[in-house]
């Protein structure tokens, strides 16, 4: 049996990291600790364990407790909550200045003491007979139905796919912008930073400040600094991207202000796509001023390519174009302010279609989450999004379901309750048949309007029960073909799920 390691927010600031393995105190001393070391990265936090007896021989129960034992007096919790008749009887074994015993999960529950854990890593090694979900309903902090899965051993099989394609030298920074494409900045940021990744990238200030207070120490590059916000770009050390004289020179201004040097900054090259940058006209002049002051330092030149998913020979040869141009600015500028500096381009698609234009770094976005600019099948799906049937009605021919009485019935049916809505983050394009989710592998389509927070399927020919796992999306269903069907981008549906949405992080391999 494979060992699942989830962790998601607990009650009152607490992290809640759980162990679905029982009977084997190695995937909790192994992997758990090792997945909290990376979650928790520079704050003092305290550790409470919850633990339980286990159901086995007595040669497996012997060496579990040894190995409790060993566990707890290495220092490796500061409290603990022993549940079981087994575990009260050897409660001399265990060296722990903290610790609580509770002869059932009914007791333990109904103490003053689970809702008194604050700003602590909960960490659950809990049998099943001892109703582990239960007890994890009392700690979470969103006990919610629907939930959106992050997976990372299948994030760090697309970084290494992709790492496949590059040079041992050439640079990685994996963007975390828009709170990690929706799956939650700070757990993804710390994994990156623990995975050895070089640089982070984000959008606004505030998101970086946000990574550097949970305890990530490693470069951030903000992609659209503020002039209201450069306070907090210096106090936190983030490094901002210049893609105008207006902006460099209300860094600079700041720089000198707080008498700081070589501060590090990154240059946009506009070389075709038109959004942001500076222009080849501009070379001269922004060399120029680099030259002459020594508040900020070139740490990297970068421009964005436009179509490089795009495969029509006409767009292969404008991103070339792109390509060829951006290497003839960096040159210039690298000849004029008279040092090297990093110099990257290509996003996802491009590493994967252009990896031999891969110059100092490449930037990997939605590449992280398993889309492929090529279709390819090495990359794994890393979110899924769940949600369960709360209620299961009979509808007879001609009535309606919803509002504004859109779905109408024209034979019996089956009508399956999910509690999760455009405000979830499911479009409301996908009502009235056109979407569907999975139960049991089996498509129920959507009938009748999408609402805020509940939908309906029709699940007349299908056999299921209240409480029933229903599937968005998945490995089974992408979230890209989603995506297709609303003839939108990937994007667009990731970022777009609610924070309202339990965000859940796992690994059965542990990195």
């Amino acid at each position: 049996m494979r060992s699942r390691i989830e962790i998601e927010a607990g009650i009152n600031g607490c992290l809640l990291i759980s162990d679905s393995f029982m009977s084997d105190l190695t995937s909790l001393t192994k992997h758990t600790i090792g997945f909290l070391e990376h979650q928790l990265a520079n704050q003092d936090i305290s550790r409470v364990l919850i633990v339980s007896d286990i159901d086995g021989d007595e040669l497996v129960s012997e060496m579990f407790y040894l190995n409790l034992q060993k566990f707890l007096n290495s220092g490796a919790a500061d409290e603990v909550v022993f549940l079981g008749n087994e575990l009260w009887l050897r409660s001399k074994m265990f060296n722990v200045s903290k610790k609580h015993f509770f002869h059932t999960t009914e007791e333990f529950l109904k103490s003053d003491l689970i809702g008194s854990f604050e700003n602590k890593a909960i960490l659950l090694k809990i049998a099943p007979e001892f109703n582990p979900e239960r007890i994890k309903m009392y700690l979470q902090y969103l006990p919610h139905d629907t939930a959106l899965e992050i997976d990372f051993d299948a994030m760090f099989h697309n970084i290494n796919y992709f790492r496949s394609k590059l040079k041992p030298n050439t640079k990685l920074m994996c963007m975390v912008k828009a709170s990690a494409y929706g799956s939650g900045s700070i757990e993804v940021a710390l994994a990156m930073q623990h995975y050895g990744c070089d640089y982070l990238g984000v959008a606004f200030v505030n998101e970086g400040v946000e990574l550097r207070q949970s305890g990530v120490n490693m470069p951030i590059m903000v992609l659209n600094p503020m002039e209201s916000s450069l306070y907090h770009l210096f106090k936190y050390n983030l490094e901002p991207e210049i893609c105008n004289f207006r902006m460099l020179k209300f860094i600079h201004e700041f720089a000198k202000n707080i008498g700081v040097e070589n501060y590090p900054v990154h240059i946009k090259i506009d070389t075709g796509m038109h959004r942001a940058g500076f222009e080849q006209n501009d070379i001269e002049r922004l060399a120029k001023f680099f030259t002459s002051q020594k508040e900020l330092k070139i740490v990297s030149v970068f421009s964005h390519l436009a179509a490089s998913d795009e495969t029509a020979p006409e767009m292969n040869q404008f991103t070339m174009g792109q390509i060829a141009l951006f290497e003839a600015i960096t040159r210039e500028i690298e000849v004029a302010v008279g040092y090297d500096f990093i110099k990257h381009i290509l996003n996802s698609a491009g590493i994967e279609r252009f990896s031999n234009c891969q110059f100092d770094m490449v930037r990997l976005g939605i590449g992280l989450w398993g889309v492929s600019a090529d279709d390819n099948r090495s990359l794994r799906n890393v979110c899924s999004l769940y949600t369960k049937i709360i209620q299961i009605k009979e509808v007879k021919a001609g009535q309606t379901v919803g509002y504004s009485r859109r779905g109408k019935i024209d034979n019996n049916k089956r009508i399956a309750l999910v509690p999760i809505g455009y405000a979830d983050g499911i479009n409301r394009k996908l009502s009235n048949g056109v979407g569907f989710m999975l139960i049991g592998g089996q498509k129920a389509f959507i009938i009748g309007n999408i609402c805020m927070d509940l939908l309906m399927l029709d699940v007349t020919d299908i056999d299921v029960s209240e409480g029933d796992k229903v599937v968005v999306f998945s490995s089974e269903r992408p979230f890209s073909d989603i995506a297709a069907q609303l003839d939108t981008i990937p994007y667009e549906v990731l970022t777009s799920i609610s924070p309202r949405v339990r965000r859940v992080y796992f690994t059965e391999e542990f990195f």
